[in-house]
């Protein structure tokens, strides 16, 4: 029987430096059970860093394969805890994150998932920029997500049997793996918001790592629940995205919050032109990419 009670499992790509942050985070927390931290290397270059390998609980695995869901699914079949704690290789976990995550999951009856608080920083926090002032608004309403039967793997509590029972993630895709799974779960076992299990993550500065996020977003809509005779289709649901979009940035100049609406209307005149690019670029290749 394994000592560790907990697995962290961390995708990684390309992202050495904000992943040294993470674990010098994860490795000041207050939880007093012994876990371990998967890192999964998904890129096709496994040379790891070696400052890097100073602690002794983590334990670098590699994934050749494109894609954060494939990564983790390589984590979860290594890992030795019987609890799952999901983060990504750009947050920081606060001190008690694990103490507090596993005391909520084992503290809630039939617990599917604890969805945890994701909390973001700016570069500057007296001068956000028009990408960090879209992020503020739109990234990471976990409450909201919640409350429609979702969770990110920025922040996910769940017993590794109930990840293992429910399939894991979909390999298939690049972005939404998370959202899938985590609405499957959540029609069977609870779904709780975890406002106390707190991690970090960096605001979008620019404009293009907006466009990125969105790109990722309609190829996993793409992947997920379409078909190549179903250009229309998806067509249709990236234009009723952009209208969503478009919708909620007018509402800030009706509400007469001009420079916030302003800032959001320069990121929309780049972002809604890129993703009726980007999707007529899947229709045309029939294949997603990372970005």
């Amino acid at each position: 029987m394994s000592l560790v009670k907990v697995s962290v499992i961390i995708p990684t790509y390309k992202s050495w430096d904000l992943l040294a942050k993470c674990l010098e985070a994860i490795s000041v927390q207050t939880y007093s059970e012994p876990f371990e931290v998967l890192v999964v290397n998904n890129d096709s270059d496994n040379t790891i860093p070696q400052q890097l390998k100073k602690y002794d609980n983590v334990t670098f695995l590699h994934e050749s394969k494109p894609g954060s869901y494939v990564a983790r699914n390589t984590a979860i079949r290594f890992s030795k805890g019987e609890i799952l704690a999901f983060t990504d290789a750009d947050c920081i976990p606060q001190p008690n994150w694990l103490e507090n995550g596993v005391s909520l999951l084992e503290n809630t009856p039939d617990a599917g998932i604890i969805a945890g608080n994701v909390k973001l920083f700016y570069k500057n926090d007296k001068k956000l920029t028009p990408a960090e002032i879209y992020d503020k608004y739109t990234a990471f309403r976990i409450k909201e997500y919640v409350y429609f039967g979702n969770c990110v793997t920025a922040n996910w509590f769940s017993y590794k049997k109930v990840i293992v029972d429910f399939g894991g993630f979909d390999s298939k895709l690049k972005s939404g793996g998370d959202t899938k799974l985590s609405q499957m779960i959540s029609k069977h076992k609870k779904l709780v918001y975890g406002e106390n299990v707190i991690v970090y993550h960096p605001a979008r500065s620019t404009t293009q790592e907006i466009v990125t996020k969105y790109r990722r977003i309609i190829g996993g809509r793409y992947t997920e629940k379409f078909k190549r005779n179903q250009n229309y289709k998806f067509l249709q649901a990236v234009f009723e995205m952009i209208y969503k979009r478009l919708k909620f940035n007018l509402n800030f100049l009706l509400k007469g919050r001009y420079e916030v609406f302003y800032k959001m209307f320069l990121v929309n005149i780049i972002l809604c032109p890129s993703l009726v690019v980007e999707a007529f670029r899947i229709i045309r290749t029939g294949k997603t990419e990372r970005k």
